[in-house]
């Protein structure tokens, strides 16, 4: 495939497709007439680094998490004075990742109590609805504005 259809498939622009191949995060084959074509493999690839860059790591990082967790060679350091410093970054973005991930578990508690609230007040609208538009409670109409707390009981003549 080709990088228009790639970025069709995977969302991210044909800029940033460009910018990822720039980086080394992509290697997209080549025509004779210099065209990248992508395979299916890349789309899964594209996504990872989406989802790799959105969460905070940078190209440098990315790049080898990616080529890590897709099981291609990469260079890491043979003695501890290179390691050390890879290790302490890789620690560092590995307790980041773990913050945003707590602050995204955070809204998502937040989001989902209000998804309920909203989904039973609808709930709620729907059934006086269904009710012919007035509530009753012991045999008083709740008749109102609509509004929490605007229904006052008035006795039904009959």
């Amino acid at each position: 495939m080709l990088i228009g259809e790639l970025s069709e498939r995977t969302g991210a622009t044909v800029r940033m497709l460009r910018y990822y191949d720039q980086q080394g995060l992509l290697r997209p084959q080549r025509t004779d007439s210099r065209y990248r074509v992508y395979d299916e493999a890349d789309v899964e690839r594209v996504r990872s680094v989406r989802c790799l860059i959105s969460s905070g790591l940078n190209v440098r990082l990315a790049r080898l998490v990616l080529a890590h967790a897709f099981d291609e060679e990469i260079e890491l350091p043979e003695d501890e004075a290179g390691c050390v410093p890879l290790l302490e970054m890789l620690q560092e973005e590995l307790a980041a990742v773990n913050t945003r991930i707590g602050q995204l578990e955070r809204s998502k508690g937040h989001l989902e109590r209000l998804v309920a609230d909203v989904g039973a007040i609808m709930a709620d609208k729907r059934a006086v609805a269904a009710c012919g538009g007035a509530e009753s409670i012991g045999g008083a109409e709740l008749v109102g504005s609509g509004e929490p707390g605007g229904a006052e009981p008035q006795e039904r003549a009959g």
